[in-house]
């Protein structure tokens, strides 16, 4: 199976990093318009990109929404300024388990801050076309996309790339390099095994966006997760270099 065309990345010139520099900070894209809704989905005890976040999109209260039901509280030290879901994110509505359908459709321009740990997949996996409009902006973490780890197998984590490429463009990818011998190990021709990356919604923009010739990660922009060595992106599917 061939990603490449999946993960092809777009250049957009405005951009900007949230959260802390490290682990828990994503780059996002200066958007047009607002966002009528925020959810972080995966919190552990790191929300410094909702912190950054909410204040920066001017979410209300009322409708920012974090899910993780692996913790027993929300770190609230980060912000006050959102309701805390204790439920994973699944294919299934559940007593532990939520596939957010009661917000995509109450929702037309959601942010989704995602990092699952393979949980992402299932669930994008169960989303149709049209739920997927719902989300201006999403930034995802997403895990081994080239194999059968992380609760899924490869052919599903293709299926979910495809739809996502159908409705949402790439314009920001870093390689995480959290964990031993992640700082050095890609797959299937230099994808990373675990990377964070930035969708914007179609008709967020007007007109076709140029490739990205710059190569990740960008000074000032991305800072790796963990102290290993830094995963250079300079080739496509990442960086189509002029």
């Amino acid at each position: 199976m061939d990603y490449s065309t999946f993960l092809t990345t777009y250049h957009f010139p405005h951009k900007r990093r949230l959260g802390n520099r490290g682990d828990g900070g994503y780059v996002i894209a200066d958007l047009p318009g607002s966002y009528d809704c925020y959810i972080s989905a995966g919190v552990n005890d790191e929300e410094s990109f909702s912190r950054d976040f909410i204040p920066f999109a001017h979410i209300d209260t009322a409708d920012s929404y974090a899910f993780d039901g692996t913790i027993p509280s929300y770190p609230y030290q980060y912000t006050t300024d959102i309701h805390f879901v204790r439920k994973n994110i699944a294919d299934v509505n559940s007593a532990t388990t939520t596939n957010l359908q009661y917000l995509i459709q109450r929702y037309n321009n959601i942010f989704l801050k995602m990092d699952i740990e393979g949980g992402e997949y299932p669930w994008l996996y169960s989303l149709t076309l049209d739920d997927l409009q719902h989300f201006k902006q999403i930034v995802m973490e997403i895990h081994c996309p080239a194999d059968d780890t992380f609760g899924s197998i490869a052919s599903v984590k293709y299926e979910c790339l495809k739809k996502l490429a159908t409705t949402h463009k790439i314009v920001h990818a870093h390689p995480n390099n959290n964990g031993t011998g992640w700082g050095q190990n890609t797959v299937n021709n230099g994808i990373p095994t675990i990377m964070e990356l930035t969708y914007i919604r179609n008709d967020t923009i007007t007109g076709e966006l140029p490739l990205n010739t710059t190569p990740f990660p960008v000074d000032g922009l991305d800072y790796n997760n963990a102290p290993y060595g830094t995963i250079h992106l300079t080739s496509p599917p990442f960086c189509f270099r002029e």
